[in-house]
């Protein structure tokens, strides 16, 4: 005795819409997440400080402090 069983599945317009509001909710969570957590992400692959930014710090240390005086 063999017994056949089809399932079937019927997705409306209120069902597409719903997974379309699922997925598009879900792609705007992440990027708010993303969003937040930038420098923790950023600091966890990164390197330390880049070589331009620590550059332009210790330019910015080493400027004389009275930019008035002409400059020869």
């Amino acid at each position: 005795m063999t017994s056949l069983s089809t399932t079937l599945a019927y997705l409306d317009a209120g069902s597409g819409s719903m997974i379309a509001q699922i997925l598009v909710g879900g792609f705007a969570a992440a990027g708010v997440a993303m969003k937040m957590y930038w420098k923790r992400i950023k600091g966890f692959f990164g390197r330390g400080e880049d070589e331009e930014t620590s550059t332009v710090t210790n330019a910015a240390a080493d400027a004389p402090a009275d930019n008035d005086s002409p400059q020869s």
